[in-house]
């Protein structure tokens, strides 16, 4: 009894932890990238390690970390190919994946999902409303038919309509991070 106690006291404190830093990671790139625009690429190669250990933690042995990070990976490219996100929002996007599906028991791609696209319409959503304000609706709507065909054509080039200037990324991420631990990451 005692050491199912204390194996349960460790699994909290562990989770109390990862949950720390977490939120320390996520506050820490939500400051820098809205103060500077910038993001620090050894924060996250460290918190990506620190997020994979606590991943082989909580599932032991279990590779689909790579399928979470290859989904992650290609949601940021994809954003970032229709110019409304760089290089470090889709860094920040596969480390986030790492630990949001760390905190969850199962359905680790349905999580991976489930932040990727809360994290997509939550751009595409602030991107379209930037748009229009900008461009107006006809317009915008044309423009994003005409970006979607370059997106999805290989080897075209890329739109040079920049739809965000200084709209940081990380917002949209920690709001799609809590959406997605609040629909089922934490309480599951």
């Amino acid at each position: 009894m005692d050491i199912l106690l204390e194996s349960a006291t460790l699994n909290f404190i562990l989770l109390i932890g990862a949950y720390l830093f977490f939120s320390y990671y996520t506050i820490y790139n939500l400051y820098t990238d809205i103060k500077f625009r910038r993001t620090s690429n050894i924060q996250h190669i460290v918190f990506l390690i620190l997020g994979l250990c606590y991943f082989d933690y909580v599932h032991p042995n279990s590779l689909i970390v790579l399928f979470v990070m290859l989904i992650a990976l290609i949601f940021g490219i994809i954003i970032e190919k229709m110019r409304t996100s760089s290089p470090g929002d889709t860094k920040m996007f596969v480390v986030m994946s790492v630990w949001i599906t760390s905190f969850t028991n199962d359905n680790l791609i349905h999580q991976t999902l489930v932040f990727c696209v809360t994290t997509y319409l939550l751009q595409l959503g602030i991107g379209w409303i930037s748009w229009i304000r900008k461009e107006g609706f006809l317009n915008a709507l044309k423009q994003q038919r005409e970006q979607l065909i370059l997106v999805l054509t290989p080897g075209a080039p890329l739109g040079k309509e920049v739809i965000f200037e200084n709209w940081p990324g990380a917002v949209n991420m920690c709001l799609g991070a809590i959406l997605t631990l609040l629909a089922g990451g934490v309480f599951t």
